[in-house]
């Protein structure tokens, strides 16, 4: 029974797909189609194989080699012979080649319902990225729906032709970026578009140390990649936050804060290590820096340090900016603990050293207020405020 089968697929396929020798060009979506053919083989079941497959948009979209079979279930309920199935070993395509695939302009030989990729390489300006293996679903007319790409466990990746765009679409859980280690999401959606030089993701939402994410995320191409990026981050946890850059820090808080930042390289396996440059402004709201001997530094009645106490805030703004590797800037422009006021300005090493100037000013309950300036030092583990 099972050779009866095979012996039937295989007369389909010499009956209803590509001929051997094609009297005229095969088309698709008005497409001019070229190829060359192997005959036939299995792929598990039998199948018409063929090889240098081009389809020519202005910029040829090419495969390497391809198996073809029947859409079956279009052939037996419909009659529909010229619905057929591909598989190939990997893609070659720009952007705007895979748009065409969104459009039908003039006559259609074969109509493909479904293609299956080991691989898609994406030309991109001057340079190209390798995605792993995906699908493409097409409608009733033979124009691309949408491709599909499981990236990794969790992490998929979409594109669909809509409007004269190519959308994209990104989802993911607990995901980490190498451009910004120290932010980790339990969960991303990202919508944009993809152009032959540029990935851009305008609607932005993510989840993750314990609050969200909006933003903008665009990476330009030419002979490399240029990542830029304006996110905010809303009520967020500052003690995982900061973990993620500096370990063992001493500042709890709910952070909200908006950040820009870029980075630049060759590739973008080279773009996960790149130097990342941010800058921005935050608030945090009902926390404390410990070790942050700010009160009892206006008390102390001489100089030295002002020992380990902890500092609470109702709210703390300020700004900062730096780049990886290098020290970043930190200003707290305003400490609001009911009676004690502050101010800081201070350089963080790649290390976690602190070095700076800190202000501060306690009024007392009399009414009168002392104010004083201080020095900063020590490391994010354990600032040391001293008395000059």
């Amino acid at each position: 029974m099972t050779r009866l089968l095979a012996v039937f697929a295989l007369a389909v396929l010499l009956t209803v797909l590509i001929p051997t020798k094609a009297a005229s060009p095969e088309s698709w979506l008005g497409l001019p189609v070229t190829f060359s053919e192997d005959g036939y083989g299995f792929h598990p079941w039998p199948a018409k194989v063929i090889k240098d497959i081009k389809v020519h948009t202005p910029d040829p979209v090419t495969m390497n080699k391809g198996w073809v079979t029947p859409d079956w279930a279009a052939w037996i309920t419909g009659g529909k012979t010229n619905r057929i199935q591909l598989e190939v070993d990997e893609i070659v395509a720009k952007p705007s080649s895979l748009l065409r695939f969104g459009t039908v302009d003039g006559k259609t030989t074969r109509k493909v319902t479904s293609l299956k990729f080991a691989k898609l390489k994406l030309l991109l300006g001057n340079t190209s990225i390798s995605l792993p293996a995906g699908r493409m679903e097409f409608a009733e007319d033979g124009t691309l729906k949408r491709a599909t790409i499981d990236i990794e466990q969790l992490v998929t990746l979409e594109a669909a032709p809509v409007d004269g765009k190519l959308v994209t679409f990104f989802k993911t859980g607990n995901w980490k970026w190498g451009v910004l280690s120290g932010l980790r999401f339990d969960q991303v959606v990202a919508q944009g578009s993809l152009t032959d030089d540029l990935i851009l993701f305008d609607k932005i939402g993510a989840t993750g140390l314990g609050g969200s994410v909006e933003g903008v995320v665009s990476i330009a191409v030419t002979d490399g990649f240029a990542v830029a990026g304006d996110i905010q981050l809303d009520k967020m946890s500052a003690q995982e936050l900061l973990s993620g850059f500096f370990a063992g820090h001493t500042v709890q808080g709910t952070v909200t804060a908006k950040a820009k930042f870029s980075a630049a390289a060759k590739t973008l396996e080279e773009l996960e290590k790149a130097v990342v440059t941010a800058s921005g402004s935050y608030s945090a709201k009902s926390g404390s820096i410990d070790r942050f001997g700010l009160l009892e530094g206006i008390r102390r009645p001489n100089s030295g340090s002002a020992g380990g106490g902890l500092t609470r805030y109702q709210t703390l703004e300020g700004s900062f900016s730096g780049a990886t590797g290098k020290s970043s800037a930190v200003s707290i422009r305003r400490l609001d603990g009911n009676n004690l006021q502050g101010s800081s300005s201070f350089q963080v090493s790649p290390e976690g050293k602190l070095q700076g100037t800190v202000s501060g000013s306690l009024r007392l309950p009399n009414g009168e207020v002392k104010a004083r300036s201080m020095l900063l030092g020590g490391t994010v583990k354990a600032p040391d405020v001293v008395v000059p």
